[in-house]
């Protein structure tokens, strides 16, 4: 189903600042980060608001470019590419999951999971097909006729989570995506990202400012002030705790 890189980098950042204004009034959003994800693994970035998490994602996912430094995706130089060639590596390499979960009312749940394929180009027999094992992945392939009113949050975050792996994309980029969920809701979906990661080998990013989201990752990096303070595996007992005390 994925077409992640095995065994490779697939995020290689160096040096990355993201300076917005000039002279005195500039700011840097983030200053100096060097950051490597490995093919497989499954990565927290952490940090209260004004840290630089943010920014940092979304550089990551090629929806801003950073004033210096270098980034490559999968191995390939994304550091300087034009708004078209992002967007249309940005469609076939990358999924997005967000705390909003921004499903399109009027579409149905496998009409929402194939939309993203239509403008990454897929055939209409492709974006069927893998709309449906990705709906089944989730476990709610019985659900793909639903509109976003019929689901309760928690099962229109999991159409979410569908829709952004059914591309088969290297990284998996997720923004706080409990954080409109209840407590059970939130230690499903946490759950599933394990399975996503731990079946699939699918490299995922969450991006929190809660440690216990962070704890179901496999590492977590801590920023503060746009700068990396922080950088450590999660240890294997805590990870195989209960998930019962996640929540919103």
């Amino acid at each position: 189903m994925l077409n992640n890189v095995q065994g490779g980098v697939v995020i290689d950042a160096k040096g990355l600042i993201r300076q917005h204004g000039n002279g005195q009034s500039a700011v840097k959003a983030i200053n100096g980060i060097d950051l490597v994800v490995q093919s497989g693994e499954m990565v927290a970035l952490m940090g209260p608001s004004g840290s630089g998490k943010s920014t940092l994602m979304q550089i990551l996912g090629l929806l801003d470019r950073p004033s210096q430094g270098s980034y490559h995706l999968a191995g390939k130089d994304v550091s300087r590419l034009s708004k078209g060639e992002s967007a249309a590596l940005r469609g076939r390499r990358i999924g997005f999951v967000f705390q909003g979960i921004h499903l399109l009312p009027r579409l149905t749940a496998i009409r929402n999971v194939e939309l993203p394929m239509v403008y990454a180009r897929f055939s209409s027999a492709e974006r069927r097909r893998r709309a449906e094992d990705s709906l089944d992945r989730v476990g709610l392939g019985t659900f793909a006729g639903r509109r976003p009113n019929q689901l309760s949050g928690g099962q229109a975050q999991r159409i979410a989570i569908a829709r952004a792996v059914a591309p088969g994309p290297d990284l998996l980029l997720a923004d706080e995506p409990t954080g409109a969920l209840d407590r059970a809701s939130g230690r499903d979906v946490l759950a599933l990202f394990q399975q996503l990661n731990q079946e699939l080998g699918l490299t995922i990013v969450i991006v929190t400012h809660d440690p216990l989201v962070g704890r179901h990752t496999k590492r977590i990096v801590e920023l503060e002030d746009g700068r990396i303070i922080g950088d450590r595996p999660v240890e294997d007992r805590i990870l195989a705790q209960n998930t019962s005390e996640v929540g919103a």
